[in-house]
């Protein structure tokens, strides 16, 4: 039984890092207390792919250091654009992130232009200029930044087994906010009462963790496997799915990172309608 990815809570363990020159503009000096700050580790300029693509290589490098499961960059370089994303990549080691210009007084603004990259990564594209996540041309915050958007391609996404990483919640014991109504928390400290031995998540039931082998995470595709409780965590083990390369789809498609890709779905997905070209024995295509 396949789960429905839009009814199940999701959690992006999220990095923000702002480099040298977001810092440098608001002339303070900052005692790293915690990891966020970029310095000059990599090269920003005004091209917004030269600077994702140094990005995304640098937070490859920091992951076993600074585990995350999408990174944003917020840089005062002025880039071409003010935000760039790469589409369908919630998850992926080399390319879950994106870069942000803060082009606004507002923090709001800059807020906004993360938002709508990270729509990119969860695989939403524009439905046409000025709509889909709308980007603020003016750099001024809009009442509606997620406008007009298709939620249809977030729960394709997720459903064809995108954002892989996103239902194990974080390393959070007891946090059940201000108005805590769980029955396994002392909300004045946020520590599980005497003889809980679990809170939340999908393998606790009743302050109590599931017995060894209980489904928690039913496979979403034919690329991805069941993983179950193991009795000692109340998340559910990492998603597990077949080996890169692996056949699907009748022997039609492979498997890649627990996805069934076929040509044709990794080529709209690249180029869109109308631009993808199928070569036929005959003559080449175009996809409508």
């Amino acid at each position: 039984e396949r789960r429905d990815v839009s009814s199940s809570m999701k959690y992006v363990e999220l990095m923000v890092v702002a480099d040298h020159a977001e810092v440098k503009s608001f002339n303070f000096r900052y005692l790293l207390k915690s990891r966020g700050f970029l310095g000059n580790k990599i090269t920003v300029t005004n091209n917004p792919y030269s600077t994702l693509g140094a990005f995304l290589a640098w937070r490859r490098k920091q992951l076993p250091q600074l585990p995350n499961d999408n990174a944003q960059l917020v840089t005062s370089v002025s880039l071409t654009i003010i935000g760039l994303a790469p589409l369908k990549a919630m998850c992926s080691e080399y390319q879950s992130g994106g870069v942000n210009s803060d082009h606004s007084n507002s923090a709001v603004g800059v807020a906004a232009t993360m938002a709508h990259e990270m729509g990119h990564n969860f695989g939403m594209s524009h439905d046409s200029p000025g709509c889909c996540l709308a980007q603020p041309e003016d750099g001024e915050p809009k009442k509606k930044m997620l406008y007009n958007f298709k939620p249809k391609e977030l729960k394709r996404y997720l459903s064809s087994g995108g954002g892989k990483c996103l239902f194990n919640p974080p390393n959070t014991r007891c946090d059940c906010g201000e108005e805590c109504s769980s029955p396994c928390c002392n909300a004045n400290n946020c520590t599980l009462k005497i003889g809980a031995e679990c809170a939340h998540g999908v393998c606790c039931h009743e302050c109590k963790l599931k017995t060894p082998g209980v489904m928690c995470r039913p496979p979403s595709g034919s690329c991805d496997l069941p993983e179950y409780c193991d009795g000692k965590s109340e998340s559910c083990p990492a998603n597990f799915y077949l080996v890169d390369g692996s056949s699907c789809t009748g022997g039609s498609a492979y498997c890649y990172t627990g996805i069934c890709l076929t040509l044709e779905q990794q080529c709209l997905s690249l180029w869109g309608k109308g631009l993808c070209l199928l070569k036929s024995a005959k003559s080449p295509a175009i996809l409508k």
